[in-house]
């Protein structure tokens, strides 16, 4: 079911969204977002999505500088996602989303030079001794520890949901190894992610400088949630470099593998996000060709910290 808004002339110049764009529709039905509240000018039509004007959410939640009432209002009215257009003129929230910008609350859908499509975010709430005890796992689990009990873990870390964890090692705030998984809760990706890690760090052990279980007194141990924001819909350089902010990773997944750059790598990078990612897919022996190729998804992601250890030794 579609709904054509009511728009100014001079937003009817704007080039709208077709209603067969590739991959709209199919971001939205893989998410199961039924419900779209669109920005006015926003033309989309996909079986199954009922679209209706983001104004019946209230007059000024795009133009608040606050998300948290522009989520409240998507949770009231039992909204599955948020489309916007891209560089709308919009003030506040509106203008961030429009803008590509991360915004809290919310995650990423689909993401083009036309359109941009938010989910409300299922936000990790841990408490300060919930995430300690995190970290210490994770560490205790690099010395060799058996691997605990999915059930051991707090609730939130053990919902259903597609995710990926990854657990990092430093020393004196720069990164020897990190690993991360996907899984079907924060806590099997975990214990995934630190097994991986763990086993690579076996493989490379003299290059590292010795035992894992030694070295440790010497590492920090941290654990990061790569939240995924938005599946991009173009691969074209001036789109990718605008899309993929400072706070943001860039990756793309290739038939069974999938492959990353976190934000910091992608800054050390200096030529923009396109080139980053144009090295990122040499690296792994590919060609650049892969970018075209309807078996690639490219997008872009938010670390979001879960817990710290820091070395015993500092």
């Amino acid at each position: 079911m579609g709904v054509l808004l009511a728009i100014p002339v001079w937003l009817a110049l704007r080039e709208f969204v077709p209603t067969s764009a590739p991959g709209v529709c199919t971001a939205l039905a893989q998410r199961r977002i039924v419900n779209v509240f669109a920005e006015q000018g926003v033309s989309l039509r996909c079986e199954g999505v009922h679209v209706q004007s983001v104004r019946s959410l209230g007059a000024s939640v795009l133009t608040s500088d606050d998300a948290t009432g522009l989520c409240a209002a998507l949770g009231k009215h039992k909204g599955s996602a948020l489309a916007v257009l891209p560089d709308s003129g919009s003030r506040g929230v509106g203008k961030q989303l429009g803008a590509f910008a991360h915004v809290s609350g919310l995650r990423g859908v689909l993401l083009s030079s036309e359109l941009a499509i938010y989910a409300p975010a299922h936000e990790v709430e841990l408490s300060a001794a919930e995430r300690e005890a995190l970290a210490y796992v994770t560490r205790v689990l690099f010395r060799g520890a058996r691997e605990p009990s999915v059930a051991s873990f707090p609730a939130a870390l053990r919902r259903v949901e597609r995710v990926e964890v990854m657990v990092m090692l430093s020393q004196h705030g720069d990164p020897r190894l990190w690993r991360s998984a996907r899984g079907t809760s924060i806590a099997r990706a975990l214990l995934t992610a630190t097994r991986v890690a763990r086993d690579r760090w076996r493989e490379r052990e003299q290059a590292m400088g010795g035992p894992l279980p030694k070295k440790l007194v010497e590492l920090d141990v941290d654990v990061s949630l790569l939240s995924e924001d938005g599946t991009l819909g173009s691969v074209q350089r001036t789109f990718v470099d605008r899309a993929i902010t400072p706070a943001h990773g860039v990756g793309f997944d290739f038939r069974t593998a999938w492959h990353y750059l976190l934000p910091r790598d992608v800054a050390r990078r200096k030529k923009g996000s396109f080139q980053a990612l144009s090295e990122l897919i040499v690296d792994q022996g590919l060609p650049l060709s892969v970018l075209g190729e309807s078996d690639t998804r490219l997008y872009r992601f938010v670390p979001i910290a879960l817990g710290s250890s820091k070395a015993p030794l500092r």
